[in-house]
């Protein structure tokens, strides 16, 4: 878990939930140590693994954004080294190719 520099608040969305996370894990570590509250233990690790799968997809997410911008550049890299290779025919489908790429990025 990142947080920042000075020990304050998390440095992202993830790490946020991540914190989260681990406060609902140690509260139900404490519950576990306590006899009274065994009721609440099945609320609590359902309210766990709940959080647990939003930390995995903020994860995911974060991953894949960080990552987009790296394989669609290396896509159209590999787009446009086609164009010269491929037959005169074919040229039309690789260019629709470039054009579906591009249309990740456009806004409309």
């Amino acid at each position: 878990m990142a947080a920042t520099a000075d020990g304050g608040t998390p440095s992202s969305e993830t790490d946020r939930l991540v914190h989260q996370l681990a406060s609902l894990v140690v509260a139900l570590a404490d519950n576990l140590e306590a006899p009274q509250a065994r009721a609440d233990v099945p609320s609590a690790i359902a309210e766990c693994n709940h959080m647990l799968e939003i930390c995995l997809e903020a994860q995911r997410a974060e991953r894949e954004q960080r990552q987009a911008p790296r394989a669609t550049s290396e896509e159209l890299k590999r787009l446009v080294e086609l164009l010269p290779a491929v037959d005169r025919a074919d040229v039309a489908l690789v260019l629709r190719q470039i054009r579906r790429v591009l249309g990740r990025f456009d806004p409309a």
